[in-house]
């Protein structure tokens, strides 16, 4: 075999899970060399963000250092640095230091929150998209909480006191589940009445957690408004301001936090690469992960978006996909590398599992198992740790098993 080169650029859930398979594939190949190249020396566990900006886990709980679940595979570099582009006519990955020969690149550089242009929303609104983000939400929490308790005027006391969540999918459920863990806390904390503190879930649909069945997402509607979530469907955020929001019909709803979930889209990095892009601006994929425009590059991830229905929304933008498209790409590397018939992406989903919370949840679980409560969690849990498995990282699902 030829001398190959294999660049992965992005280090999230579908790049490590592609990286990781490719070096034990290939760990008794000198002739096969992988590099993985991201911004940073980390990889985040993106879908926990919400148990940070709750104050639930330390910050650093859901960060896992690339060396060290590299460091026994010697056929693997991993590079910090910034990804600026693809430059196909010399087959170089260009970084913001230097530049990567390949033969074969696997991109997969994700996702960020879309806004979908609502005005404010960048200006006074929040977002879940990465660790960043997490800890300036918990920091303004703790700064509004804070005011809010030292506030006389009822109007302006209330705003600070508030707190709205748009978008009731997986992401801005599992974030007011966990904030609402974290009021009694914050309520003590700055000696308030904890009923003082109140939560709203907004979503312009007139159901919510429409990714579940309606069974499950009608006991978690349940669940929420029991704990004294305020539920508002039919509800769509127009405009946002620093102590108030506008809605769809009309009317305002004091806040002086919203966090914005209510969609996401490829990242902005996407368009550098000179590659066709498609809804969201994800970029447009073969059946095998091949881009449209070059058949060695493979996208992979939230990013790319495969169209096997024709209606062009692609798959969903959630772990199992990502670790999917990874496992058709890398798969269809090896076949082109020792001659063999390549694959199709096919979707495989084992279930939704949704938390409200550290104590309760709802789960689907192969689209018959209907789990509830402690064992809904449990499950959830057990799906976590089960891709430091997948990526064979004992060390973190130790530390994983540890935090929570």
């Amino acid at each position: 075999m030829a001398k190959t080169n294999i660049v992965v650029v992005g280090a999230g859930f579908a790049g490590v899970y592609a990286t990781k398979h490719l070096a034990k594939h290939y760990k008794r190949n000198k002739d096969v060399t992988i590099t993985l190249i991201d911004r940073h020396s980390y990889f985040t566990y993106v879908t926990e963000l919400h148990e940070i900006a709750a104050d639930r886990v330390p910050e650093d709980a859901i960060q896992y250092d690339l060396q060290r679940l590299f460091n026994r595979r010697k056929n693997v570099k991993v590079v910090t640095d910034n990804v600026t582009g693809i430059d196909r006519d010399k087959k170089e990955v260009v970084t913001e230091n230097g530049s990567f020969p390949y033969d074969y690149v696997i991109l997969g550089i994700g996702s960020q929150p879309n806004d979908f242009g609502t005005p404010g929303v960048a200006e006074h609104g929040f977002t879940l998209g990465k660790w960043e983000d997490a800890i300036r939400l918990k920091r303004h929490i703790e700064d509004v909480v804070r005011r809010g308790s030292e506030e006389h005027d009822p109007a302006k006391r209330k705003a600070l006191l508030s707190i709205v969540i748009v978008g009731s999918g997986f992401t801005g459920t599992e974030t007011i589940g966990e904030l609402r863990d974290w009021r009694d806390t914050l309520a003590k904390q700055y000696k308030l009445d904890p009923n003082e503190i109140q939560f709203s879930l907004m979503e312009m649909a007139p159901t919510i957690m429409n990714m579940l069945d309606r069974s499950d997402a009608d006991k978690a509607e349940r669940y929420m408004e029991k704990r004294g979530i305020k539920v508002m469907k039919n509800t769509g955020v127009v405009g946002v301001h620093e102590d108030h929001v506008d809605l769809k019909d009309g009317s305002t709803f004091p806040t002086c936090t919203l966090v914005w979930t209510a969609g996401v889209k490829a990242t902005d990095q996407a368009k550098d690469f000179g590659l066709k892009q498609g809804r969201a601006g994800r970029i447009l994929v073969k059946n095998n992960m091949e881009s449209q425009d070059d058949p060695s590059i493979y996208v992979v991830g939230d990013v790319s978006l495969v169209d096997q229905d024709g209606t062009g929304k692609g798959q969903p933008q959630i772990v199992q996909g990502a670790e999917a498209t990874a496992l058709t790409a890398l798969t269809n590397i090896e076949a082109k590398l020792e001659n063999k018939e390549q694959v199709e992406y096919k979707a495989n989903y084992s279930g939704f599992m949704v938390s409200l919370g550290s104590m309760y949840g709802v789960a689907n679980i192969m689209g018959w198992l209907h789990l509830s409560g402690f064992f809904a969690m449990l499950m959830k849990h057990l799906v976590n740790m089960l891709y430091f498995i997948q990526v064979y990282s004992g060390y973190y699902l130790f530390q994983y098993f540890m935090h929570e």
